[in-house]
């Protein structure tokens, strides 16, 4: 685990842990918790729960096994759980704020538990949604196609975060949902992995049953330098997968390039990679993230596919990625012959939940 994680867990904690306290205030104040042994109790439990997630990460990747997994999970679902308890809380002491201003007599009890059993509600969707990716439909143009590749359909899976959460049963799933559309190629762009667990191997051995005419592709994203990229690419080097680590291969007439996730760094010079393309002859570019949109697009690509933001994965925070990618965080954009797609991924991370998105198999039909 490097310094970058470590740092990141510690501060998260901190935050985390004032939530926790802000759930417990609410809760003894509304529920009317005055016994000082109810008091104590709560918070014991409050601060376990607040730390458990943290605690739990740190050995799910000590060591694999199935009870850390489960803590993990049941740690993971308690964090999204208490982000919308906590926006619950924060409306109820809206309510009770309204009260006070204009003198009402607020059923607050009533009110705390009402909006708990929303923040309930949510969640369980949440993460029953984060268990069933959609298959969604696009069609793209793309100039100079050869004839081969006219109505065919390519596959691009994104954020599948193999580890403690989504396993073995999950990719299988995942992998016949994306036999079913008998693709033309399938194009895996990052973040495979997630960044616990020790057998990785096993945890991808489903990807050796993808089937499509002209292969599978894959590049790295930020989770695989958080494994080790060296680690995971070990664990895939025997299926069936072409690794492009800032690479171009030809597909039946289509230059593919492949563009590797830097280390250590959010930025990379792709300049070089871009001008290795042939401007007449069709491309695709898998990136992980969508940055670089317009460097891309004025290099004459036809076609990008990112991932990376997950859409925010849980609202709102949808509206923070759109605004850091400006506009690019999710969906399908064309401008002229340039397309860019970003995939708000088909695994999670952090809390096994999606609000306000799905979790999503993109496929393609070539024009």
């Amino acid at each position: 685990m490097n310094r970058l994680m470590i740092l990141f867990i510690l501060t998260a904690t901190v935050i985390v842990i004032l939530g926790h306290l802000g759930l417990y205030g609410t809760w003894v104040k509304f529920f009317g918790i005055h016994a000082g042994g109810a008091r104590r109790s709560l918070l014991t439990i409050i601060l376990v729960l607040s730390v458990s997630f943290s605690i739990t990460s740190v050995l799910v990747f000590w060591k694999e096994a199935f009870l850390t997994n489960l803590l993990y999970t049941i740690s993971s679902v308690w964090l999204g759980f208490v982000w919308y308890a906590s926006i619950a809380a924060a409306l109820t002491w809206g309510a009770w704020l309204l009260g006070r201003i204009f003198s009402a007599n607020v059923p607050m009890m009533a009110v705390t538990v009402v909006l708990l059993a929303a923040a309930l509600g949510v969640s369980t969707y949440g993460v029953w949604n984060a268990w069933h990716p959609v298959v969604r439909q696009f069609s793209v143009t793309i100039p100079n196609l050869p004839e081969a590749w006219r109505g065919q359909k390519i596959v691009q899976l994104s954020d599948i975060h193999l580890g403690p959460v989504h396993r073995q049963i999950f990719l299988q799933d995942v992998v016949q949902q994306v036999n079913d559309q008998q693709p033309a190629a399938i194009f895996i762009t990052g973040d495979l992995f997630d960044g616990g667990g020790r057998d990785l191997n096993a945890l991808a051995e489903p990807l050796q049953d993808l089937r499509s005419t002209n292969g599978t592709y894959y590049i790295t994203g930020n989770h695989e330098t958080y494994v080790g990229v060296e680690r995971s690419l070990a664990a895939i080097k025997n299926l069936p997968l072409t690794i492009l680590r800032d690479q171009i291969v030809d597909v039946a007439g289509i230059q593919v390039l492949g563009i590797d996730y830097p280390i250590g760094t959010t930025t990379k010079d792709v300049t070089p990679l871009l001008e290795k393309l042939e401007p007449a002859k069709p491309s695709i570019v898998l990136w992980h993230e969508p940055k670089y949109v317009g460097q891309i697009k004025n290099a004459g690509v036809n076609l990008l596919l990112a991932g990376h933001t997950h859409d925010g994965q849980l609202w709102p925070f949808g509206t923070i990625t759109k605004w850091v990618y400006k506009g690019f965080h999710d969906g399908l954009h064309t401008e002229g012959t340039f397309n860019e797609y970003t995939s708000p991924g088909v695994g999670s991370w952090g809390p096994p939940m999606r609000i306000g998105n799905r979790p999503t198999i993109a496929v393609f039909t070539l024009q």
